[in-house]
């Protein structure tokens, strides 16, 4: 009955318009607050970024080295700039940097097919048999996933503390050498949500045509890690508003305890 009250009282709020698929999940208590759509496979546009990085990481590649900016999409440095892969991580995760995330693959130990085949194999891991990525970006509407199964990503991805350094920043100034010189980058988010709260511990937005707009973000409330997922939306106001209601709507009580009982023994005569 309380979880209908919950879900009448989102129905009738702010986040009644919202279609697409969005959910508010539980780690702790392993249970969904809302849900809505979450099982429908749908492209998940730069959330993609988060596999790219988990998979940087799990490489063990050199996050200091530099490496020569290689991509075909936009982004902060240009083709050729030598570049830290830290310095790559943070303008991919803060400001959804494309040519950054290009970057990072194509300078991927064992070059870009390893890099997919990596990210792909991790994904497969962790049984998520609707999770797919073709590219580093996210503009291939061929990157897709569910509610369901990106939350069952963060929650793998939610304790590593490398990932979460890039993944919460509000913003980053970097400081690229060139000559005697130094070319100065300043990095904002994509999410106004992590302007709002502080305590959205990763983040990471999403937009192409296909996807819309959407966001995925672990959040922590009363010492406890809620996973928040939103897909499709038709634009950042509708997303953040969505988003806001999910990071501020109330706890489910907790599940009480059920003790068992001693069985009852009865003496009766055969």
């Amino acid at each position: 009955m309380k979880r209908l009250l919950l879900a009448l009282t989102l129905a009738t709020s702010s986040l009644s318009y919202a279609g697409g698929a969005y959910a508010l999940y539980d780690y702790e208590q392993q249970e969904f607050q809302v849900s809505f759509n979450t099982y429908e496979v749908r492209p998940i546009a730069s959330i993609t970024k988060l596999f790219t990085a988990i998979t940087i990481l799990r490489s063990g590649a050199d996050l200091n080295e530099q490496v020569k900016v290689k991509g075909k999409s936009g982004g902060h440095f240009p083709n050729g700039m030598l570049v830290s892969r830290h310095d790559l991580m943070k303008a991919m995760m803060i400001s959804s940097d494309n040519r950054a995330a290009e970057t990072l693959a194509n300078t991927y130990p064992g070059g870009f097919d390893e890099f997919i085949k990596d990210a792909n194999n991790y994904i497969r891991g962790l049984g998520l048999i609707h999770t797919s990525i073709e590219e580093p970006t996210g503009l291939s509407r061929n990157n897709v996933s569910t509610a369901n199964e990106l939350l069952s990503f963060l929650g793998a991805i939610k304790d590593n503390d490398a990932l979460r350094n890039y993944a919460d920043d509000k913003t980053a100034e970097i400081l690229i050498p060139k000559g005697k010189k130094f070319i100065h980058v300043r990095l904002n988010n994509t999410n106004p949500s992590i302007f709002k709260f502080d305590n959205i511990l990763i983040s990471k937005t999403g937009y192409t045509n296909p996807a819309g707009r959407c966001v995925v973000m672990l959040v922590e409330k009363d010492h406890k890690h809620y996973g928040i997922v939103v897909l499709g939306q038709k634009n950042v106001q509708e997303r953040s508003q969505l988003a806001n209601g999910l990071i501020t709507a109330d706890p489910l009580p907790v599940k009480p305890v059920v003790k068992e009982t001693d069985p009852i023994q009865f003496n009766l005569p055969m």
